[in-house]
């Protein structure tokens, strides 16, 4: 399933209270659980590029050139003035995807392979973020591809975007996962408590060594901030980011973790 998540969180709130600002606005309670959820790195740009760019020279096959074309089409959104300018004078007029296509059947590997092009896709790692999710949350496992462009540390609540599937075994996906060559960064855990209202979600999450903080879905933002409005908040209280960058206002660099539940911190 495919769709644009629309989600704010407002953090640090005393749980107890917000259950009863709930109920009395009349949200519907849905369920509360515990979810495991393991993290994984997806392959960087560069090393895709670079990956596809061999599997060329040894193939000869336009199959991999076409794995080019994807990459570039990655990271493609995140191109600056600059990057576009340098890759139209490189290719003779032409962005990199653009040269690829219209060259397939005779390309120039050493201008795919030119030490500027390559800086160039490996600094778009500074500014794309990609990573999978596999999530068991009760009978339920979710694998979800998210992923952001943006170039600023707060992003806005249109600009994370995500593609979802269920699945029914939680350890059989994460092998398959690891099997395709897939990092897996983390372990964590987390307790959520479930209301609906209006059709948005609202989710009490409680992490460990965090405060509970809320967040609310739906697929309209007006509504969104509108419900956090009726639960005591301004726009300007609430935030648009992920765990990580809870983790970081408090001081915690989630990244140097490889297991974080409730029961157990373990560095990576």
């Amino acid at each position: 399933m495919n769709y644009q998540e629309l989600e704010i969180k407002i953090l640090k709130i005393n749980k107890e209270e917000m259950i009863k600002k709930l109920e009395k606005i009349g949200a519907k309670f849905i369920e509360s659980r515990v979810q495991k959820i393991y993290t994984y790195d997806c392959y960087d740009p560069i090393l895709m590029y670079r990956l596809a760019l061999e599997d060329y020279k040894i193939t000869g096959l336009r199959n991999s050139l076409k794995k080019l074309i994807n990459v570039i089409s990655y990271v493609k959104p995140v191109f600056t003035d600059e990057d576009k300018n340098f890759f139209r004078s490189h290719f003779h007029g032409l962005l990199i995807d653009e040269y690829i296509e219209k060259n397939i059947n005779n390309i120039d590997l050493n201008k795919l392979e030119d030490e500027k092009v390559l800086e160039k896709i490996k600094d778009t790692k500074n500014r794309f973020f990609k990573w999978l999710r596999l999530r068991q949350d009760g009978d339920k496992v979710e694998l979800t591809l998210k992923y952001i462009y943006n170039t600023a540390a707060e992003y806005e609540i249109d600009q994370v975007k995500e593609v979802e599937i269920v699945t029914d075994d939680f350890e059989t996906a994460n092998k398959l996962i690891e099997e395709m060559g897939y990092h897996k960064r983390k372990l964590v855990e987390k307790k959520r408590t479930t209301y609906t209202y209006k059709g948005m979600l609202v989710e009490i999450d409680e992490w460990p060594l965090l405060e509970p903080y809320i967040e609310i879905e739906g697929t309209n933002v007006s509504d969104i901030y509108q419900l956090a409005e009726d639960l005591g908040y301004s726009k300007e209280q609430t935030k648009v980011m992920n765990t990580e960058d809870v983790y970081l206002e408090k001081g915690i660099d989630l990244t140097d973790y490889e297991v974080m539940t409730f029961d157990k911190q373990e560095l990576a």
